[in-house]
Parts: structure tokens; sequence; C-alpha cells
């Protein structure tokens, strides 16, 4: 829950310091609802900021929600996907998905929605983003 007040914590628009190339959010949550209130927080952030003069935000998923992005799962979480599928194209998120956390659940790599980049290892992948592209991570 720490990511949900991170997120709830970013309430005015974007501007990116020098050195501030974006923020990360480290996602593990357990039910399509807390997911949504993840995806509900990146929409509002839609109206609050140009993703092309302010920061970028990525999503690093690595626990239990990556199943609800499953093509099998694909029917009962449709409208979930199709929201963080149009913010990943309107540039708001950047949506990165763990491949050690997918074998663990059993989760094929063409398993998951293209959008989704697959990254091998979640806590090397926050880490490089905010070594190597200035992320903050939140």
């Amino acid at each position: 829950m720490l990511l949900l007040a991170g997120l709830m914590a970013v309430t005015s628009p974007l501007q990116a310091e020098p050195g501030e190339e974006g923020y990360v959010f480290s996602v593990t949550v357990s039910t399509p609802q807390q997911l949504d209130v993840v995806l509900d927080r990146a929409e509002d952030l839609r109206e609050l900021f140009d993703p092309e003069q302010h920061s970028r935000i990525a999503i690093v998923l690595h626990g239990d929600e990556l199943q609800l992005f499953q093509k099998q799962n694909y029917s009962s979480n449709q409208s979930m996907v199709e929201r963080a599928r149009l913010l990943d194209e309107d540039n708001i998120i950047d949506i990165k998905a763990c491949q050690t956390m997918m074998r663990v659940l059993e989760i094929g790599q063409h398993e998951l929605p293209s959008f989704i980049e697959q990254v091998p290892f979640a806590p090397a992948e926050i880490e490089r983003l905010q070594r190597e592209e200035g992320f903050t991570r939140l």
C-alpha cells in the first residue's frame, strides 16, 4: 500500500527538476481493485501534465498483478487491460513486467500484452532507471 500512498501524494503537475527524468513506481498489488486504484491515479495524472514537457512515469509490475494481464484472463479484466494500454499509448505511463516473477507465477512471455515491456528482474530495472535515467523512486 506504500505505492498507493506515493501515487496519492502526486497531486500537482509534475515538473521535472534538473536531473529528474521521471518517476518509478514499484507495484505489487494482489487484487484488480488495488490495480484499478493505480490506474485511476495514472488517468488523473493525464489531466495534470504533458509527458512531452514533464517527467515520465514507469510502473514496474512484480507481483500477483501480473496474472491480471495474462491473455487467458483478458475477458474478465478487459477494461483494466485496455485502460493500461491506453495510458501506455498516451505516454502517461510505461508499464514493465518482471520476467523473474513471471517465471515464479508460470506466466509465459507470450501471455502478456505486447505494450508491456518485459525486464529480467524488477529490482535491477528500478535501480537502472534511477542510476542511468535519473528516475526518482516513489
